[in-house]
């Protein structure tokens, strides 16, 4: 769906107009816009389930990013690495279990820290690295076998938006507009 058809073909959004509940029409179409991304990204997925199956790892999003953190580093407090997944302390106790003890090697380590014997230390293991790259593997694969659908400048267009999608993820949220 197209935002000229979204916010009305004859009449542009302009910051500030008001319907009458409040809402501007920019403001119905990105709400519109960002259930589109929603889906799209459900359907991505739904669609690469099948495939990381095939890669032999069954990872929750929280798992995946809790081994995307550790790709970079040599290890990460079981505080720091919680704050960057954003889950709750027992939520990533769950986590850290699963990721020890679910498949016949750990794809991580925890161990005591040597300089703070009250904090524990998480490090990614070799099998954990193999993991995160299957599962990155098959969730870009879903991408761009619907990407192939796309003429170039399509691609040129999309390429365009995502990068400013990011640029505004990327700023301080009193700065967003």
């Amino acid at each position: 769906m197209s935002l000229s058809r979204l916010v009305g073909e004859a009449e542009r959004p302009t910051p500030g107009r008001r319907t009458e509940m409040g809402v501007t029409k920019r403001d119905d179409a990105i709400q519109q816009l960002a259930l589109q991304m929603f889906e799209l990204t459900r359907r991505t997925w739904f669609e690469s389930q099948r495939e990381k199956f095939k890669g032999g790892y069954d990872l929750s999003e929280s798992e995946f990013l809790a081994l995307d953190a550790l790709e970079d580093v040599t290890s990460m407090s079981v505080g720091e690495l919680r704050k960057h997944v954003g889950v709750l302390p027992a939520q990533m106790s769950r986590v850290l279990k699963a990721l020890e003890q679910r498949y016949e090697e750990k794809l991580v380590i925890c161990s005591i820290n040597p300089e703070d014997k009250r904090k524990i230390d998480v490090s990614i293991t070799p099998k954990g690295r193999r993991a995160v790259n299957a599962y990155r593997r098959s969730k870009i694969k879903t991408s761009i076998e619907a990407l192939h659908s796309l003429s170039d400048q399509d691609l040129v267009c999309l390429s365009e938006i995502m990068t400013k999608i990011e640029r505004a993820y990327d700023r301080p949220k009193s700065g967003r507009r």
